[in-house]
């Protein structure tokens, strides 16, 4: 159960005192969420030659929600706005369009209307392989979902468009979520235009199976919204992961939680009860929360990772991205095992009476509850199972921790892989797809998470993207409203030294000592320097020599009393920048204000023409970014810019001092006002209780009324 909701319940239970003491702890949980967000090491915005991407985005690709790989990976086939389309992705620098399917209906305006322009078009929601020649396409078609079977080839038309009520969503804005095991389609979409009637199902079966829904209960499904799913050959299910709205719990507000629900392929239906319904579907809550803090309670999206070749299929892995409905504009990414999930599904289930409105727990007995193979069990097994489709007990995350927290990112899409570094351990390395258009790369260490960089991939925010990625290829693609595009998942060759390469931290990156480069790991140099865990440059690089460290002074000049701003950039946004002179000591901030740029701000006096060092410092390592060396003149004439050694230099008015000056900030100081103003409402909240419940104890006056009349009478508590 969620940490708030049992420390809530905990409370006194009157009602006053349960609200007092709910509102201070939502406060306090508010106030007490200070976790420091992870900044990437760099950042690549569009364009950015260091960075260099794939694009496809003539007017066939607009609106590119669904992507799928051929098995070679040389194919990349893309569901775009009444099309399908066929993509050559096996040149490194291009992408060209190979086929292309028209699929538009003819009688959308007349079939939307004037109100339903927006959704009038044909959005492929599914694009799947139903075997190794064809391919299944589902789409709104217009606000009236149709499917059609194409070849993988040629995209030439195997099966005509039918209708496809069940199978995707009326409209493209929708979520949903599909997969084909063995030719036959498991998908979680809504089964009318309002998208009022949520529908798991099972299409296509093949012979003894039936075609299977869920039963229509109460609490089953409440108003979900459906992210992803995927099949474990081991278990022989298929696990759908959705929010919906709680049903479990009484709080005073809409609460929404986050779902992993299963199906089992063997599933036939009972013969008397649940006859071509789902006997084996079940439900549980996914808890993505820190101890005494706020859940992440919105799931956004969902991938899994197998385990290592040789290793039990319950490590694999599923990694969720979360935000919350408290914390605006923060996510987290948390990580659930197939054994926490197995273990909950074999675990005690609830009952919900719609007399008493109540859940009440079920002894899981014999562990039957959750097995596959229940549609052969008796009417009194599947009676049992109607009733019991959600576990006592939520899914956990891995050790009950986050492994990443964004207070400043909401990210929407993710995938995953695990990557061997050049000592031979295995790291996962996750990609995250913000709202904002930037592509992040982060690698989990042992006890923390590190950010390696960002990549700006579309600069409009998006409704609806999609990613997908090919180990084999080492690319990433994102789909998005103009088009798509391939991301490499390593850059190496822009670390020019074996410092950057080492402080990046990256796995697929080491330097190579004999060829003097940053190369992929995957080349296995026997020289290889690489420090995942630490990045210390000491360690890696001691041995190596450093050739052009140190940058050439740069001669400025300025005029008497102007104001000079120094630059100082540097390719990591995790060094710290600091200024020194030619002797080492620490410009002073008395007279040097420091910007959060890294640039330095003073005024040109004799006493100031100085030689000038940059110095940035990351993960212990030091370096000297730039020097300047000022020259004051007294001449009058006026002078705004001054170049030396092509750079230049800007001097800035006194008007502009008071406004670029970095003010000090009280936000430490309103944290803390905050805090104690909050405790003192606690105190005259739970004081005010106190005060009332003493208060009873003494002589009262009561009023009872009767419509018409009131009588008043004293009463003395014994």
């Amino acid at each position: 159960m969620l940490v708030a909701h049992s420390l809530l319940m905990s409370m006194p239970t009157m009602a006053g005192g349960y609200r007092s003491w709910k509102f201070c702890f939502l406060l306090l949980g508010l106030l007490h969420f200070t976790q420091s967000s992870i900044s990437p090491r760099t950042t690549f915005l569009t364009g950015n030659p260091g960075r260099v991407l794939s694009l496809y985005d003539v007017s066939d690709a607009l609106n590119t929600t669904v992507l799928l790989l051929s098995p070679d990976a040389t194919t990349l086939f893309a569901g775009a706005r009444n099309a399908v389309l066929s993509l050559d992705v096996s040149q490194p620098d291009v992408i060209t369009l190979k086929r292309k399917h028209d699929w538009a209906p003819k009688d959308a305006r007349d079939r939307c209307g004037t109100d339903q322009l927006k959704n009038c078009a044909n959005f492929i929601r599914v694009l799947q392989f139903i075997n190794s020649t064809h391919l299944y396409t589902c789409g709104s078609f217009a606000l009236k979902p149709h499917d059609i079977i194409l070849t993988a080839d040629t995209l030439s038309v195997s099966r005509i468009t039918q209708s496809a009520k069940g199978r995707c969503p009326y409209k493209g804005s929708e979520r949903n979520t599909a997969v084909f095991v063995d030719g036959e389609l498991y998908t979680a979409t809504t089964n009318d235009y309002s998208g009022n009637e949520p529908i798991i199902s099972r299409h296509f079966s093949k012979e003894p199976k039936n075609d299977l829904s869920l039963e229509k209960l109460q609490n089953i499904l409440n108003e979900p919204t459906f992210i992803s799913s995927f099949y474990t050959p081991s278990e022989g299910k298929v696990f759908l992961f959705f929010r919906e709205d709680e049903a479990e719990y009484n709080f005073m507000q809409r609460f929404t939680v986050s779902r992993v629900a299963q199906v089992c392929i063997d599933d036939n239906g009972g013969q008397r009860v649940l006859q071509k319904r789902w006997t084996t579907f079940a439900k549980s809550q996914l808890v993505c929360q820190r101890e005494k803090q706020l859940p992440f309670n919105l799931l956004q999206d969902v991938v899994m990772v197998p385990p290592p070749e040789g290793e039990s299929p319950d490590k694999t892995l599923f990694y969720g991205i979360f935000t919350s409905q408290w914390l605006s504009g923060q996510s987290a990414v948390c990580a659930f095992t197939l054994r926490d999930i197995k273990a909950v599904f074999s675990g005690d289930y609830k009952t919900y009476s719609s007399k008493t409105n109540q859940w009440t727990v079920t002894p899981n007995t014999d562990a039957k509850l959750g097995k596959c193979g229940l549609h052969n069990g008796s009417d009194d097994l599947l009676n049992l199972a109607k009733k019991n489709f959600l576990t006592a007990k939520p899914v956990k995350s891995v050790d009950q921790k986050q492994l990443l927290t964004a207070t400043e990112q909401l990210y929407s899409r993710i995938t995953a892989q695990r990557v061997q570094a050049a000592n031979g351990h295995t790291y996962t390395v996750l990609y995250l797809l913000t709202g904002t258009g930037f592509l992040q790369k982060a690698v989990l260490l042992k006890d923390r998470a590190h950010i390696i960089e960002e990549i700006q991939v579309f600069k409009q925010p998006q409704i609806l993207t999609s990613i997908l990625l090919s180990a084999t290829k080492g690319m990433v693609f994102v789909g998005f409203s103009e088009g798509v595009i391939r991301v490499p998942v390593s850059n190496c060759s822009f670390y020019s030294s074996c410092a950057e390469c080492v402080l990046a931290r990256d796995p697929f990156c080491g330097w190579d000592s004999q060829g003097k480069g940053c190369v992929p790991v995957s080349n296995m140099y026997s020289s290889l320097h690489q420090d995942v865990e630490n990045g210390s440059v000491k360690e890696q690089c001691e041995d190596l020599e450093h050739q052009n460290d140190t940058p050439v002074p740069k001669v400025v000049r300025a005029h008497l009393n102007r104001l000079v701003k120094l630059p100082c950039h540097s390719s990591s946004r995790l060094a710290k920048v600091s200024w020194r002179f030619a002797n080492h000591s620490t410009v002073p901030q008395t007279r040097f204000l420091q910007h959060g740029d890294g640039s330095l701000v003073f005024r040109a006096t004799p006493s100031n023409a100085l030689e000038f060092q940059c110095v940035t410092e990351e993960q212990g390592f030091q370096k000297i970014e730039a020097i300047f060396s000022l020259k004051v003149q007294a001449s009058p004439h006026s002078y705004i810019t001054a170049q030396q050694h092509g750079v230049e230099l800007e001097l800035m008015p006194q008007p502009l001092l008071d406004k670029d000056t970095p003010q000090k900030t009280y936000y430490n100081e309103m944290v803390a006002l905050s805090f104690l103003f909050v405790v003192a409402l606690c105190v005259i909240a739970v004081g005010a209780v106190l005060w009332r419940k003493k208060s009873q104890n003494k002589p009262v006056t009561e009023y009872a009324t009767n419509e018409d009349f009131s009588i008043e009478r004293s009463v003395t508590t014994p």
